[in-house]
């Protein structure tokens, strides 16, 4: 009911206001400067297409022909390409997976829903900013939760000395990386807490000088088999898990059931954390823990269609960490 009201309201807002009523709360709203006139102008205008963008789509969900909805957001003011290329900082190139120790999940065991948010095991969702080090929150989620199953602990990580630390193991900072080379990393030299060591939003150099502040140490890591009944049994008995996605098209996400059918698996490019899954109305879906701030989605997160072949290849490349 609550997202049903607060979808409603947004409509109103959108309706009843002009552009430039629109576009003044938005530059309020996200602390939006420019550098001068001709580039504020471009803003506006690229802006005002996003809201075509969103005011269009949103007439097939008020009308039942889509699952969700489109909102305005910090990302309006940017092309699709520009989006895209933002997205490109986030990984580095996808790796193979072989060779990787697998996780042996029995088929069955998992319940047929279940939300890591409500048993503890989810901390807040965090914002990158313009640092491309998804991969580090992702890790660092995931990690955070198998933490909270194990000891209770609810302490939040830092991603920050991933992005700073782990560049020998072949992340690239706030230019990209991956989950699987954090756990690595985490394995070998532990993870402070954020408050020890705070996100910066750029790359630093490594600050790590005394072992005895890291809080969690790994005794290894696993990967979980590409398909999505893998990764249901992997998230319904294990916990967050960490995925990577093709979030393109998430651009202007405002709530619902993503369910875009470019929504494909064949370009990886985001880092994110699988934290549930349930039914709704006969729409299957994913909990998505996303790194975009509380002000994007719902509250920081998508419900991503689950068991279709549009799912954003949120099943291609799952990973999570063993706490020693």
């Amino acid at each position: 009911m609550k997202l049903i009201i607060a979808f409603g309201a947004l409509i109103v807002a959108i309706n009843a206001a002009s552009d430039q009523e629109l576009w003044a709360d938005f530059k309020k709203t996200h602390g939006k400067t420019y550098k001068s006139l001709r580039e504020e102008k471009l803003r506006y205008n690229i802006f005002q297409d996003t809201v075509r963008e969103i005011t269009e789509h949103n007439v097939k969900y008020e009308n039942g022909e889509s699952t969700y909805y489109l909102a305005i957001n910090k990302f309006s003011d940017m092309t699709k390409e520009e989006f895209k290329a933002m997205l490109l900082k986030n990984m580095a190139s996808r790796p193979s997976l072989e060779g990787m120790e697998e996780a042996n999940l029995t088929v069955g065991a998992a319940p047929e829903s279940i939300d890591w948010r409500t048993k503890g095991a989810v901390l807040p969702v965090r914002n990158q900013g313009g640092c491309g080090g998804c991969w580090a929150f992702s890790a660092v989620a995931s990690t955070e939760g198998q933490l909270a199953i194990k000891s209770g602990s609810q302490t939040p990580l830092s991603p920050q000395q991933l992005i700073d630390c782990s560049t020998s193991y072949g992340n690239e900072g706030c230019n990209g990386g991956l989950m699987t080379s954090a756990f690595e990393y985490i394995q070998k030299n532990g993870l402070e807490s954020d408050a020890d060591y705070p996100f910066a939003e750029k790359d630093n150099k490594c600050k790590v000088n005394d072992e005895k502040k890291s809080i969690v140490k790994l005794a290894g890591y696993k990967t979980v088999a590409a398909s999505e009944a893998m990764l249901k049994e992997a998230v319904g008995t294990i916990g967050p898990i960490s995925v990577g996605v093709n979030s393109d098209n998430w651009q202007s996400y405002g709530g619902g059931i993503f369910s875009n059918l470019l929504c494909l698996g064949f370009s990886l490019d985001h880092g994110v954390t699988a934290v549930g899954y349930g039914e709704e109305n006969g729409h299957k879906f994913w909990i998505i823990k996303n790194s975009w701030g509380e002000d994007w989605g719902e509250s920081g997160y998508i419900r991503l269609n689950r068991d279709t072949f549009h799912n954003c290849g949120v099943e291609k490349m799952a990973s999570y960490p063993i706490v020693a």
